[in-house]
Formats: C-alpha cells, structure tokens, sequence
C-alpha cells in the first residue's frame, strides 16, 4: 500500500490509502489509535512515507464494519425484494454517521447478506431513504440494494410515502384536533435545534426554510398528559417535536424541546414517539403499539 517516497502528512497518506474514508472517519480512526508509526499512535499533521504507516487495524475495523453487528436484533415488519420495514428502537440511531458507530440498521443489515457491502461500498453508508430520530421508535425502511435505495428516495421525497406516529405530550388540549401548518429551520443559536418560523421577517434562523404541515388527532388524557395519533405530509427533521411543542404540547421526555423538562415529574430516557404505520401505492404497514398505549411512567 505504498503511496509514494517523499514525506506526506498522515492524513494525506491516508486519504491515498482509504479514498472511501471521509476526513472525518481518518480523524476518528487516528483519535482511537488505529494507525501506528513504529508502534506509536500517528498524528494528522506527522509527516512521514506511506510504507511507514501500520494500518491494520484501521483495516480490520472496516472489514468488521462491512461484515455487520450479528448481536444487534431488529424485528422485520414486512419484507420485500429490495428492502425490509423494520421496528427501530428508541435509542438506535437511523443510520451511522461515526467511524464508531456499530449499533445502526446498517450494521444490522450487512449481518444479514454478507454481500451487501458491494451494493454500499462505502465506509458506514447509509442504506436507510428516511430517518426517525434516535429516540423515536417504529417503521423505518432498510435497503437491500443501491437501486432500491434511490427508488424510496424517490418516494419519499415526492411525497408518496404517508407516515403516521403516536406520541405523548405534556399539557392540555385546546382541541381534540390539530392542523400545525408552520414553516420549520434551524436555530441560528443552537445547532441542534430547529424552530417553527411564526415570521420569517423576524426571526433569525439559518436557511433552508421548510414548509411543514402536522395533523393531531386526540386519542385520550391521563395523569396531564396526552396521546395523539399525528400524521405527517412532510418529513421535515424533528417536525413533530417541534409542531407539538409549538402549541404548548411538548413531547413527553423531550429534552430538547421542552422548557419545562428538568421539572417534569416523569423524564423518560427519550421523548415519546413512535412511528406505527407507513403506507404507499395501496399497501399499509402497521406496526405493534400496544406497550407504547401505557402511560409513560419511567422518571
């Protein structure tokens, strides 16, 4: 794997040596001492000769990574030639963004077919059209094939793939049913945080600025708390969280978005959401839900 005779930096001789690495995942692999020049862990900025760089275990984990997590077990919802409909766990992310990241559907499918990685070769890609939050449980769609990939894309983004959720909120309802029809952007503040745009005029917020549109419907009240059933035409990041807490409703456990978390009597591990049903061109995949029907009890 030589890369040449004259000194080079070591991220530069690696991005040679791994063209699939992102800049991030050299950092990453660097900062958990992957890579060794004459048994030391190698700095970015060391300048050295290709042959000088011990990558073996660096090589070793993306090997691992493209064999998959045979110990992470998701339930299949519904399957079909090119993809799986599965149950996420609250708690999983939707896809791999870290170099260290070994606990996400990816890794999950490439335990399943060996060969998947030649339809994904990238390092940590991502196999999944959509995306649930990490705490938000229920359907996600998981790609066998690049070309089944591109095909749900597309679904989703003309806007063929119909998503419903049910969630608990703290507060009391005005109404028994909501229509939230407000644009949503990033919070020029906070990186994390996105925020319902009353007036784009006014409010500083980094573009782009999405439209959104959240239907609430009223399943029941208990203990100051409520259940909705809400459906979502657009699939904006964090929509719902950010629509209900915009009308005093914010989701049970949602730190983020609620002002009022650290005073809550109940503060689950993750805020209340989950994705029970998706449907597309006639078919209709409905996930279990009767567990997350229980009030919320966990402090």
């Amino acid at each position: 794997m030589e890369s040449g005779f004259a000194p080079e930096r070591v991220d530069k001789q690696l991005q040679k040596l791994f063209p699939e690495l992102s800049s991030r995942h050299i950092e990453e692999a660097l900062e958990a001492g992957w890579v060794t020049v004459d048994g030391k862990k190698a700095r970015k900025g060391d300048r050295v000769r290709g042959h000088q760089l011990n990558c073996y275990l660096l090589q070793e984990h993306i090997t691992g990574l493209r064999t998959g997590n045979p110990d992470l077990k998701l339930s299949v919802i519904w399957e079909g030639k090119g993809e799986w409909i599965v149950d996420k766990p609250s708690g999983v992310p939707s896809h791999p963004l870290s170099l260290l990241d070994q606990n996400t559907p990816t890794q999950w499918a490439f335990a399943q077919n060996s060969e998947m990685w030649r339809e994904f070769p990238s390092v940590q890609p991502t196999i999944t059209p959509h995306r649930l939050d990490t705490g938000t449980s229920g359907l996600l769609v998981v790609c066998k094939t690049y070309e089944s990939f591109l095909h749900w894309r597309g679904r989703f983004q003309a806007k063929a793939v119909h998503k419903k959720y049910f969630a608990w909120c703290f507060g009391k309802a005005a109404s028994k049913s909501l229509q939230i029809e407000l644009p949503i952007a990033h919070s020029s503040s906070d990186p994390r945080l996105m925020v319902s745009v009353q007036d784009p005029a006014q409010e500083k917020v980094r573009p782009p600025i999405q439209e959104a549109l959240t239907l609430a419907k009223l399943i029941r009240e208990e203990r100051g708390m409520s259940l909705w059933e809400i459906t979502c035409t657009t699939g904006v990041t964090h929509q719902v969280r950010v629509h209900m807490a915009s009308q005093g409703l914010p989701l049970v456990g949602d730190s983020l978005y609620d002002p009022e978390y650290l005073k809550r009597p109940i503060r689950p591990q993750f805020h209340q959401l989950r994705a029970f049903e998706l449907s597309w061109e006639g078919t209709t995949v409905v996930v279990p839900t009767e567990s997350f029907f229980a009030c919320p009890a966990t402090a």
